[in-house]
């Protein structure tokens, strides 16, 4: 069994490192809070939907409404945590004297 060992590929020249890195994060960070927001707008739509259907006909069982609201829960609590330490970060940036 042999694994094949891949060459390095290396950067273009003409960009730097900084800026390649720079725009990487960049861009990553906001798309991780963006699908983040989704993802917890989503779970929190769903838990609706689910008691909703579970008050209105019964069709859904106890537990699943119960899972349904606490998965909702936990994202919810999540996000807030990520938006609290980014304010907290931002705000220790603007405390830095330059």
């Amino acid at each position: 069994m042999t694994n094949a060992i891949n060459p390095i590929t290396f950067l273009n020249t003409s960009q730097s490192i900084d800026t390649i890195r720079k725009n990487d994060f960049t861009s990553d960070f906001g798309q991780m809070l963006k699908n983040n927001i989704t993802d917890t707008n989503m779970l929190l739509n769903r838990a609706d939907s689910v008691m909703r259907d579970y008050t209105i006909s019964q069709s859904v069982d106890l537990h699943e409404v119960m899972i349904a609201a606490e998965e909702a829960n936990i994202a919810l609590n999540y996000t807030m945590q990520v938006r609290n330490k980014v304010i907290e970060a931002y705000q220790e940036l603007m405390r830095i004297q330059v």
